[in-house]
Parts: structure tokens; C-alpha cells; sequence
């Protein structure tokens, strides 16, 4: 019974490991079409980012890589990179700091995005399956611009950065016997009044016929929602907004 226990754990594990790869780097740039809401406040004084601050869809370059390797207690890598930004001119009357910022005078909001994932795959392509589960730290330096194109009122420039620790998931499905698969990854946390929630899924295709270098393609949806209190960040504006809609890239896999 043991030599027959011994074998088939044996037969379990080189299964395993001939489903899952040794080393793994793969990553993608792309474009992210998304649109903002919610609102801006400072000093008590809140407008809405579409009605007032008069923004609208716009394109945000994105770009994630990821690296996979075979040693149990060293998590692996994966590395974001997004940066929404939002230029137009305001609709309706803003008042920041007291001073009224009248229609027609421009105002710009930007995020720039950094993700730091550390991880562990729990499954590995098993039945065609993987789940990974970390930890993503994530950095944003925000900023908002006000001015007056008559260079009679003075300039707003209110930069805000936060760092959070968010716990991590990534579950992906590889349709067999096709080069598609089906991902979801979900991340975020509330810490005091700042909270951060951001989820996408996607279908990707990769050309695995390719010898060495395997290019793709990527399509899918990404949902963030970011609520800053600037009290905590020593910042004169708090944010509570979200971006959403449809990205689409060029994958690469070694």
C-alpha cells in the first residue's frame, strides 16, 4: 500500500510539474478608454468632475509585466503602470480658496499610477486553471490645475500622493484547446476615510505557435474607484471619484 501511496504522489507531482512552466515573463501595453465621476472638494466647497470640471472620456496609457518563477518561498513579481489624466474646461462656476473659477477657464486633473504585486500561485494551470493571491502596494501621485487662460486670477497646482497595501487576486481560465483565456483580477482595501478599489477582466489571445518570443492581444474592462481625504494626507483637496471603461493592448510572452 505505501509503494503504491509513493507512486502516486510521485505521478502526481511530476503532472504538476510538467503543467507548470519554469520560468515565466510576460507583459502588455496598451490603452485604457475611461471615463471619470464623482467629485472634488476643497475647503468645504465641492464640484462635480463632469458638470463643473467639465471632463469626459479620455485615453490613459497603461502597461503591466509579470515574472513567474519555480521557488516556493519567493513570491513572484508583477509590475503596473497606469496614468488617467483629464484636461478641459470648466462648464460651471468652481470656487476654490475663495476665488471663483469661471466657465470656460481650463483645468487638468492627472494620476499617475504605480502597482508593486508580490504573489504566490496557489494553481498553476491546474485543469486549466490559475489563482494567484498578494499583496499589491500602490502608489498614486495626483494632481489638479485651475488657471485662468487670462492670467488675471491665480493659478491652482494641489498635488496629493498615497501609498496603500492592497490585498491581491488573480483567477484566470484557459479555454483548452485554444490559445484564449479569461482573466479577473480584483484588488483593494479602506483605510480610515482613503479607499481604493480597482478590478478589471479581460480575454486575451496569445500565438503560442511563435517559437521564443509569443506575442497577444488583450480586451477588456477596468474599474477603479479612489477616495482620498486630503486631511490625511496633509492636502487642501480630497477626491472621491471613479474611472472606468474598455482597454485593449499588445501582450508579449517569453
Amino acid at each position: 500500500m505505501k509503494k503504491i501511496l509513493s507512486i502516486a504522489a510521485t505521478s502526481a507531482l511530476l503532472a504538476t510539474a510538467a503543467n507548470a512552466d519554469i520560468v515565466r515573463v510576460e507583459g502588455a501595453v496598451g490603452v485604457w478608454q475611461n471615463t471619470p465621476t464623482g467629485k472634488i472638494t476643497y475647503e468645504n466647497n465641492t464640484f462635480d468632475v463632469v458638470d463643473n470640471a467639465g471632463f469626459d472620456t479620455t485615453s490613459a496609457t497603461y502597461a503591466w509585466v509579470y515574472l513567474k518563477h519555480p521557488v516556493p518561498v519567493i513570491p513572484n513579481v508583477r509590475l503596473e503602470y497606469a496614468q488617467p489624466s483629464y484636461d478641459a474646461t470648466i462648464t460651471e462656476t468652481i470656487n476654490w480658496g475663495g476665488t471663483d473659477y469661471t466657465a470656460g477657464m481650463t483645468n487638468e486633473l492627472s494620476l499617475t499610477e504605480y502597482d508593486a504585486v508580490l504573489y504566490y500561485n496557489l494553481l498553476d494551470n491546474t485543469f486549466w486553471t490559475t489563482l494567484d493571491l498578494g499583496l499589491d502596494v500602490k502608489l498614486i501621485n495626483g494632481n489638479y490645475k485651475l488657471s485662468d487662460t487670462a492670467g488675471v486670477l491665480d493659478p491652482v497646482d494641489e498635488s496629493f500622493d498615497l501609498a496603500m497595501v492592497l490585498p491581491y487576486m488573480r483567477a484566470r481560465v484557459q479555454l483548452p484547446v485554444t490559445n484564449i483565456g479569461i482573466e479577473a483580477i480584483a484588488r483593494g482595501i479602506s483605510y480610515n476615510n482613503d479607499k481604493v478599489v480597482d478590478a478589471q477582466i479581460k480575454v486575451d489571445y496569445t500565438m503560442d505557435f511563435v517559437p521564443v518570443v509569443q506575442p497577444g492581444l488583450e480586451i477588456g474592462y477596468r474599474y477603479q474607484q479612489i477616495t482620498i481625504d486630503g486631511g490625511t494626507l496633509g492636502a487642501g483637496a480630497e477626491l472621491d471619484t471613479t474611472f472606468s471603461g474598455v482597454y485593449g493592448g499588445i501582450m508579449v510572452r517569453f
